[in-house]
């Protein structure tokens, strides 16, 4: 979905839970040894939304494409959402999130995100994130959910996955419907307007 930007303001969300805010998962890379273009992309899409008044739920790190997710939205002084694995519990010290979650295990803390959030938006990344994306793809697969999934392509990032669901497709291994559980960009300006859009129909559907 590619499109101009239309740039409406957005109320701040002055509480977490508050409804007329998209509560946004951003899955990422947490290595600080990723290339630079994709940590100043997480910057970039972070500061987005932010400044937007959405609200963040991520996976806990401040380092790498997380931590800068996370330090876009604390510069904006925008909500911040932590869903923390047990074994890295001491990091909530040096993070300051409005709330957090700490799982026992790597099912728990997808479940968790997935929970947490009416949209998730699956930046570049490595073994993690891609689990991220597909066991998220399955939840709403399995259960109708009204959660977004969201593959943020940058620079043809994630198209070797897009060509391998759509030969899986032609072979019959997956269906048309199951194809279009998930929503892909290309930019920021494409972003923008996917989730201006979202929130046009949710506030109608109220």
């Amino acid at each position: 979905m590619v499109g101009q930007r239309l740039r409406t303001p957005i109320q701040y969300c002055p509480l977490f839970l508050r409804s007329d805010c998209l509560r946004i998962y951003i899955a990422s890379s947490f290595k600080d040894n990723v290339l630079l273009k994709y940590r100043d992309l997480a910057t970039e899409v972070a500061d987005a939304l932010a400044k937007e008044g959405h609200k963040l739920v991520f996976g806990g790190y401040d380092t790498g494409m997380m931590g800068k997710t996370y330090m876009a939205f604390k510069y904006e002084s925008a909500r911040t959402k932590a869903i923390v694995d047990i074994k890295n519990t001491d990091i909530l010290s040096s993070l300051e999130v409005d709330a957090y979650d700490v799982t026992t295990n790597a099912m728990q803390r997808i479940e968790k995100a997935y929970k947490s959030s009416q949209v998730c938006l699956i930046l570049p990344g490595g073994i993690e994130t891609l689990a991220e994306f597909f066991t998220f793809v399955d939840e709403v697969r399995m259960h109708k959910s009204d959660v977004r999934i969201i593959l943020f392509n940058y620079e043809h990032f994630f198209s070797p996955i897009i060509n391998f669901l759509k030969n899986a497709y032609k072979e019959n291994f997956v269906s048309e419907r199951e194809l279009k559980l998930f929503d892909i960009v290309t930019d920021i300006n494409s972003l923008n307007l996917y989730l201006y859009n979202l929130e046009k129909r949710l506030k109608e559907d109220d």
